[in-house]
């Protein structure tokens, strides 16, 4: 059986270019916005997931309609850094195009996900903390909505690849940010509750479950997750205090507190002595650590998948962190750290 061509949107994101790898370019027609995709098997059509029938000329919108047998939906706003109304736009109405284009062309849906959407230990109990949370829960709304056949892929956190580390971009992904933060001497305190998990997944590994879903046919919500295999928050914290130690750089190891004391005491009993980058840095840091931590582990992987459907084993979570870490310490500038106290004050 041949297997399904998709229309793929954000193949030049965090996660498309190894989705690309896995399925095959040539499985697919991706939409193409402002990066050029750059790989050569993979067809290439200019649009916008924002944009009304993704900004096509009706005679490119009507031939992908009967060319494609599916729709993989993978672009994102992942930053919280972005105004909430572009995070929106382009997560819901983006989703709400590509839900669209599937319907028109009958084919399924397969949408990717976040662990976001259910807080942070897999239930509805918790508020969005943020716009993306939000974006991504109404996005799964706006899915749930659909005419045609659709699975909606939950992930963790994404790593770069399992062997090499590599990956897109390192700016505004929660892992990198609190990784910069630790590493560079500036997380003074980390706001977790003790014990808590960091779930993640390389991204090669993600998109390997996600094709074998789609080449299964598999619908419905499903966890792509570490589940039971998760870090402890503390292994995180070891293995970034490991390569400060590497990269000669001599940080004091934070301390774990109660996540309302940076908000209710730190910042105010240190007051003025804190220097508006570092009080920026700090209060940026306790959302990103906080989001990133989980109370409990996260639903295991694969666990409401069909019978005689199943994801790989989960990869050795330590050594690919350690070399995600490393890529990305090769790859970015890292700035000295921020002094907690400036000259002259107390």
């Amino acid at each position: 059986m041949t297997p399904p061509r998709l229309l793929l949107t954000g193949a030049t994101g965090v996660l498309g270019p190894a989705l690309v790898a896995e399925f095959g370019g040539s499985r697919f027609v991706a939409l193409e916005h402002r990066t050029p995709v750059g790989d050569p098997d993979v067809e290439v059509v200019r649009g916008d997931v924002t944009a009304e029938r993704f900004g096509l000329d009706t005679d490119t919108y009507e031939r992908l309609l009967k060319e494609v047998d599916g729709v993989l939906h993978a672009a994102a706003l992942t930053s919280v850094a972005w105004p909430a109304e572009e995070i929106s736009r382009a997560n819901i109405l983006g989703t709400r195009n590509a839900m669209r284009f599937a319907e028109d062309a009958g084919v399924p849906l397969h949408h990717i996900s976040t662990f976001y959407v259910q807080g942070r230990d897999g239930t509805h109990d918790s508020t969005p903390a943020n716009a993306y949370q939000s974006s991504k829960r109404e996005a799964e709304d706006v899915v749930r909505t659909a005419e045609v056949p659709t699975a909606i892929y939950r992930l963790p956190m994404v790593l770069g690849d399992s062997t090499t580390g590599a990956i897109t971009r390192f700016q505004g992904q929660g892992i990198y940010v609190a990784a910069k933060a630790l590493v560079c001497g500036n997380a003074h305190v980390l706001p977790v509750p003790d014990g808590s998990y960091v779930d993640f997944l390389p991204r090669d590994h993600v998109a390997r479950c996600v094709r074998i879903g789609v080449d299964a046919g598999v619908t419905g919500e499903h966890w792509v997750t570490a589940g039971r295999a998760a870090l402890t928050f503390e292994q995180f914290v070891e293995e970034c205090m490991g390569l400060a130690a590497e990269l000669g750089r001599e940080v004091v190891r934070p301390k774990v507190v109660d996540p309302g004391v940076v908000e209710r005491l730190f910042l105010p009993a240190f007051g003025d002595s804190i220097p508006p980058d570092l009080r920026v840095q700090l209060r940026m840091g306790t959302r990103v650590v906080r989001g990133m931590s989980n109370e409990q582990w996260l639903p295991e992987p694969g666990e409401t998948l069909p019978e005689g459907v199943d994801f790989p084993s989960t990869p050795d979570l330590a050594d690919c962190l350690a070399r995600s870490l490393r890529y990305w310490a090769a790859n970015t500038t890292l700035p000295p750290a921020i002094p907690l106290q400036r000259e002259g004050t107390l």
